[in-house]
């Protein structure tokens, strides 16, 4: 009667065991969902991804937490003690296995071959918008990757950044194609920027304790290789002139409306035509510091003149808040 009991029990044991066994797998049916629907690429927020990235990014989440590695467990020590010794079991496991296999690398590979065709289709569309932009060179041994499928995102690499550098293409945005191509290249070398200001400060013959700011907005970069000189780019740059800084010792409220007015008769009437923001600050240093904070209005022939707080350096005016008229 006892061993009736046991062997009972055993059985009972056996058939929850392998229920518990084959729901174990359920977790990992999710794998090929995630690669076909996708996942976000941050824990806490972030881009699509799908494919085979989407599951690497799912299953690492589900070991961190850890799903998968007591599932696993568990397969491996029902499976030794149990289903071997039993052949229709170890025969739908194994089946179970090679289907999920089959759907997980299924479901990437369709991802892939998706991603493929599309950049297939855009390739040349993505090569002729950087040749007429930027010139045919940018295009020379250029490699184009597609890295989101949903926004149409492409990584660029291209002779123009070092050999580890690449950059963006987007081919759907509201403005139809964009790229960060410049942007990219700024963060590559910040010298570009300083070299542009000191060719439009001789361009537009600024005094010497001035220097122009501006923003270079786009550059044709022709058969520029990264390396090359700065100089051929800047011709046919795109730019916009935000404002300029004056370098000045001690100086009085009238010298500070002498500057503003040198700057309004001197140097405003050279560069209305790329001070595009409606507006163009002038920033005077005083002994090196930061001082007087000068925003003019060029349309308007008006200036307010503010100070510059907050830097540890104090400066005593009676202009601070004043708005000038310039003509």
């Amino acid at each position: 009667m006892a061993y009736q009991n046991n062997s009972k029990a055993k059985k009972v044991l056996g058939i929850i065991g392998t229920v518990i066994f084959f729901l174990s797998y359920i977790p990992f049916v999710w794998l090929p969902y995630a690669g076909i629907y996708g996942v976000q690429s941050g824990l806490f927020g972030g881009p699509f991804v799908y494919g085979f990235e989407a599951m690497d990014i799912y299953f690492l989440w589900l070991c961190i937490f850890p799903v998968y590695p007591v599932c696993v467990l568990y397969q491996l020590i029902f499976g030794i003690a149990y289903i071997r010794k039993h052949k229709i079991l170890k025969i739908v496991t194994i089946v179970l296995a090679v289907c999920l296999a089959a759907l997980v690398i299924g479901s990437g590979i369709s991802y892939e071959l998706k991603k493929q065709e599309k950049l297939n289709s855009e390739r040349e569309l993505i090569i002729d918008y950087l040749s007429d932009k930027y010139g045919e060179g940018v295009t020379r041994d250029i490699t184009i990757r597609m890295t989101n499928y949903d926004d149409n995102e492409y990584r660029v690499t291209s002779p123009v950044l070092p050999d580890d550098g690449y950059f963006y293409v987007y081919t759907a945005t509201a403005d139809g194609f964009y790229d960060d191509l410049v942007n990219t290249y700024k963060r590559w070398d910040p010298t570009l920027l300083e070299d542009f200001d000191a060719y439009l400060n001789d361009l537009y013959d600024i005094p010497e304790n001035m220097s122009l700011n501006s923003e270079l907005d786009s550059v044709y970069f022709g058969d520029f290789t990264y390396g090359d000189d700065h100089d051929v780019l800047f011709e046919s740059a795109e730019y916009r002139v935000t404002g300029i800084f004056v370098d000045e010792g001690d100086v009085t409220d009238d010298e500070v409306l002498e500057i503003l007015d040198g700057v309004w008769e001197d140097q405003i009437p050279d560069l209305r035509d790329v001070i595009t923001d409606g507006f163009f600050t002038l920033a005077i240093k005083e002994n090196g510091n930061f001082a007087f904070y000068i925003t003019i209005y060029p349309d308007f022939a008006q200036a307010d003149i503010s100070i510059y707080t907050g830097r540890g350096y104090q400066v005593y005016t009676g202009l601070n808040g004043e708005r000038i008229d310039l003509d």
